[in-house]
């Protein structure tokens, strides 16, 4: 049955497509209103200027009225222009007092000239008014792409607003929970409640990863500015403080940090998911070594024609590192290394490079089998200036 019905609408598309085909791209009123409006022109033209002109320039400016026709109008108007710059030239031969003058109406003696021109208008508005058609069911199609991709990022957003707040809930009872069981020897259970909240944690991140890169296509250049990036590193650090202590991570960072321009709660997001990676990838779960994460900058580039500057900042791991032919991917979505291993949802770094990328920076890592991994992502420290780099990926 599911065959049947994906074959019959099918059909009935292309059967809908086909319609749409032979049909006007603008209003009938309208495509009449430039038949009559060119064949006035044409006609008038004729008349006038039949004393000084060839026959071939007649015929040139025949198929130019027929192409303008059916780019407006589409391939239903283009053969209709046909008839009506055709009927305008006969009229403008025929009608006194052209019509006792010697003209040359054959080629050779042989082949009609206004049959010929009437063929090349026919080719003209049949070419010209199909292309015309395609653009135009081209751009409908991709106005309805737009009304329906809008419809389901509205729906994803309210969805997503609707499943974090029961989750919210859950997490508060699960906490609340925990702290119960603190004195309990009930070791099953506190693995069991420890579970859960792993779970719910990770869904809530899953669910704000969905809204931020929604949020992130839609940026309001009102909501940038220059801000310091310590406060982007100290709220991710805290919003990660319970991973942190539960893998024993080791933090190491500067005490000063540099202003940049862009948005602090995005910022954030970048700092969460490169920090989030470092304490998932680092150390070694078989050597029993706890991650060492390793936070900086250093100053990227400078572009000598606009004298913007863009600040480099990193997340270095004690990891396995990463080999170089799966760096190519690492930024797509829904991609993610040691998919066995560790589990995810593959938005965090396609999230990191569609943020980066609003405000005119790069991303990309550095890494070496054996040797961890350093991912960067560089920002500008004042409002950015296109330099050719705008939104590259490097690594």
């Amino acid at each position: 049955m599911k065959a049947k019905t994906g074959t019959f609408r099918d059909s009935s598309t292309s059967a809908d497509l086909q319609k749409n085909k032979l049909q006007f791209n603008k209003p009938f009123k309208k495509v009449l209103a430039d038949l009559v409006l060119f064949f006035f022109i044409n006609t008038a033209y004729l008349y006038v200027f039949l004393f000084i002109i060839p026959d071939q320039t007649i015929a040139m400016l025949s198929t130019v009225w027929v192409g303008i026709i059916a780019w407006r109008g589409g391939l239903a108007a283009g053969i209709l222009a046909c008839l009506v710059i055709y009927v305008s030239i006969v009229i403008g031969f025929y009608f006194p007092p052209h019509n006792s003058m010697p003209t040359q109406f054959y080629i050779d003696n042989k082949v009609p000239g206004l049959l010929i021109g009437f063929v090349q208008c026919l080719i003209v508005g049949f070419t010209v008014g199909y292309i015309s058609t395609l653009v135009h069911q081209l751009r409908k199609v991709q106005n309805e792409l737009k009304q329906k991709i809008a419809e389901l990022d509205a729906f994803g957003r309210t969805v997503a607003h609707d499943l974090k707040n029961p989750l919210m809930v859950i997490n508060m009872s699960i906490d609340s929970l925990i702290k119960d069981f603190v004195s309990s020897d009930n070791i099953k259970v506190k693995k069991k409640l420890a579970f859960i909240n792993d779970g719910t944690k990770q869904m809530t991140n899953i669910i704000e990863s969905i809204l931020l890169l929604a949020g992130v296509k839609k940026i309001n250049q009102k909501e940038l500015g220059v801000f310091d990036i310590s406060l982007s590193v100290n709220d991710a650090l805290r919003r990660l403080e319970y991973n942190i202590e539960k893998h024993s991570v080791q933090i190491s960072k500067p005490e000063n940090w540099p202003s940049v321009y862009g948005y602090t709660p995005w910022i954030t997001e970048v700092w969460v998911n490169y920090i989030n990676n470092a304490i998932k990838y680092g150390g070694s779960r078989e050597r029993q070594i706890n991650p060492i994460v390793e936070l900086g900058y250093d100053l990227q580039y400078s572009c000598q024609s606009t004298n913007s500057e863009y600040i480099r900042f990193w997340v270095k791991d004690n990891g396995m590192g990463i080999a170089k032919d799966k760096v190519g991917t690492l930024f797509q979505e829904f991609k993610r290394l040691h998919a066995k291993e560790y589990e995810g949802h593959g938005l965090g770094l396609s999230i990191v490079k569609t943020v980066i990328d609003k405000f005119g920076g790069v991303v990309g890592v550095e890494s070496e089998l054996g040797k961890g991994s350093l991912f960067y992502f560089t920002l500008p420290v004042k409002v950015p200036q296109d330099c050719g780099r705008t939104g590259k990926n490097s690594s």
